[in-house]
């Protein structure tokens, strides 16, 4: 411990022993015979290094030789780094049914959760865009072992994810602010940048604030008629930011499948 203090400094070092402590204490109230989640540390330095590990420490993703293997399943990523709104690289993660990206609300948060669903028997990477040419690769088990309660089919892991390809370009573009979403009990949505309701945006990346006061109601985004993506299934309810890269062209937001709230145009 005496070492990773001097690597990271105290503060940091408090952080990662937070994170890995709620990590194991979510493993440890999961009753055997229940579905349980997974969860995996995302860590964030000042320095613009980031490092991705198992509650054990393990490190998942290998940059050459055989990849690291992890159970298939339901992950929560456990996102920790410094606050301060000190810049940080994006981190992407990308694999089949996924491309989750965060930069911890550009460095605003020193914590932060999203999850993810890892298919069985598939390969994922992860990139640290401050070393675009360096990519760590994993592969998943035959066997699931991170659930939810009920298990969706494996058609129905985009709705499952806090972002995937569906939402998001082939570059990383800029940072342009920050969305506010909020749900109302009644399942009232409103929609606003800068403080205003919003008809047009920017091509770009945007974090999404997010709250849900609604058990009944979530948040969908669909570019065109493409597969809707869902930010917040019907049963969460609380807060949470999620950031989203939106490409040029028309976009709706609907608190239900198939029911359009908002319209979007993207240039």
């Amino acid at each position: 411990m005496s070492r990773l203090l001097e690597v990271v400094g105290p503060g940091l070092a408090r952080r990662l022993a937070l994170a890995a402590a709620l990590a194991a204490g979510l493993l440890a109230a999961a009753p055997a015979a229940q579905a349980r989640t997974l969860s995996m540390l995302v860590t964030f330095s000042p320095a613009g290094t980031i490092t991705v590990t198992l509650p054990d420490g393990t490190p998942v993703g290998t940059t050459s030789g055989a990849p690291t293997v992890i159970p298939a399943g339901y992950y929560t990523l456990l996102q920790s780094g410094p606050g301060a709104c000190v810049q940080l690289p994006l981190f992407e993660l990308k694999g089949p049914g996924l491309d989750i990206f965060s930069d911890m609300t550009a460095g605003e948060v020193d914590y932060t959760s999203q999850e993810a669903y890892f298919r069985p028997n598939s390969t994922y990477t992860w990139v640290n865009h401050a070393f675009p040419g360096v990519v760590h690769t994993f592969v998943t088990t035959g066997e699931v072992e991170g659930t939810v309660s009920p298990a969706p089919p494996a058609s129905a892991s985009m709705h499952s994810t806090v972002t995937s390809h569906d939402i998001v370009g082939s570059e990383v573009g800029p940072f342009r602010g920050r969305l506010t979403a909020a749900i109302s009990s009644a399942g009232r949505l409103s929609l606003a940048f800068k403080g205003k309701s919003v008809a047009t945006l920017k091509a770009g990346r945007y974090t999404i604030r997010l709250d849900d006061r609604s058990s009944t109601n979530g948040l969908y985004l669909r570019r065109g008629k493409e597969k809707p993506v869902a930010l917040a299934t019907p049963t969460f309810v609380g807060r949470r930011s999620v950031q989203v890269r939106l490409t040029a062209g028309r976009w709706t937001v609907m608190t239900r499948l198939g029911k359009t709230t908002y319209s979007l145009v993207v240039r």
